[in-house]
């Protein structure tokens, strides 16, 4: 960056987010199944019910986060990298 050139944007995703991503969301599924063995607990159903939801969510957050520069066209070029 001291030759005043913008680095290269590689074309793949992070892999740590996606398999963190990936662990989240198997433990919301995990607790989801959990709350939802004894069907006479109903605030246990409603708690699993919503700790899914939200790792749904984050799960999908990071999985964003981690291809977000395949999202953007313009990261998709080796700019700088034929010039001498």
């Amino acid at each position: 960056m001291q030759s005043g050139k913008v680095p290269m944007f590689k074309m793949k995703p992070q892999r740590g987010t996606l398999w963190l991503a990936v662990i989240i969301f198997l433990l919301g599924l995990a607790f989801f199944y959990d709350g939802r063995s004894d069907p006479g607990d109903v605030p246990a159903r409603n708690r699993a019910d919503l700790v899914f939801a939200v790792s749904i969510v984050v799960a999908g957050v990071l999985v964003i986060i981690s291809t977000a520069r395949m999202w953007f066209g313009h990261l998709w070029h080796d700019r700088y990298g034929r010039r001498r």
